[in-house]
């Protein structure tokens, strides 16, 4: 009788190796699958980073953008113009200073106050060549009417060119108008007659005057001097006390 029980314990021994085994072999089932959720994880910070990166793209393509877009040629824009109206009373257009106010408020009047303005005018010690920047400049219209200082100094520009910062032409009769004062000599540096470095409206000294109908002969800023520096004398050489104006920047 006692037989049987061994066999009995002996088979329960067994079934609880077997048992045992069975657990050891499912362990690396678990390992897997806490390897799978490891992976998932893993694929989650993945798609972070694929996150991260897409955004990354975006802000770069956003400053790409920005920079084209501040880069992008503005074109042409007004920096020359003859004065509508008078510079001053007569040849006293208060200095150099009060003749760059008289460009600066006109071009202000049209929208263009934002460029700094000067007046194409000469004084003794002064060339007003040195006053109007590097160029090129557009007219109202937009046509060039310069490149630079030296290729406006050499160069005759068309009386449908020289026009005011509205658009309109400098008359040509009923009564001329043409007469410009500049105080310069061709090259654009200063000459004699200034009326005064443009302080004088005395009818015994000139102002040199430029043609804004200017041919070969006489220039748009050098063709001569006028018969005085009143406002009357302005008129009865063939002006009306106009100045050039210019934008430095």
């Amino acid at each position: 009788m006692r037989t049987p029980l061994v066999l009995v314990a002996s088979s329960m021994m067994t079934l609880l190796v077997v048992a045992a085994c069975s657990s050891s072999d499912d362990a690396p089932i678990g390992g897997s699958s806490s390897s799978s959720s490891g992976g998932a994880s893993s694929s989650s910070s993945s798609g972070g980073s694929s996150s991260s990166s897409s955004s990354g793209s975006s802000g770069n393509d956003a400053s790409s953008d920005a920079v084209a877009e501040a880069t992008v040629d503005a074109g042409p824009s007004l920096s020359f113009f003859v004065s509508s109206t008078p510079g001053g009373d007569g040849g006293n257009l208060g200095g150099l200073a009060g003749a760059d106010a008289k460009c600066q408020a006109l071009a202000t009047a049209v929208g263009a106050g934002g460029k700094t303005w000067h007046a194409y005018l000469s004084v003794a010690g002064t060339n007003a060549k040195d006053r109007i920047g590097t160029g090129p400049w557009y007219n109202q219209k937009l046509k060039m009417v310069g490149a630079s200082v030296a290729a406006i100094h050499t160069t005759t520009i068309p009386a449908a060119d020289v026009i005011d910062e509205k658009g309109t032409a400098v008359p040509l009769a009923g009564p001329n108008q043409h007469d410009i004062l500049t105080g310069s000599n061709a090259d654009g540096t200063a000459n004699a007659d200034t009326c005064t470095n443009w302080t004088s409206n005395a009818a015994n000294v000139k102002g040199l005057l430029g043609h804004s109908d200017s041919s070969g002969v006489s220039r748009w800023n050098n063709a001569h001097p006028s018969n005085g520096c009143t406002a009357n004398q302005l008129v009865t050489t063939g002006g009306n006390g106009r100045i050039y104006c210019f934008a430095i920047n």
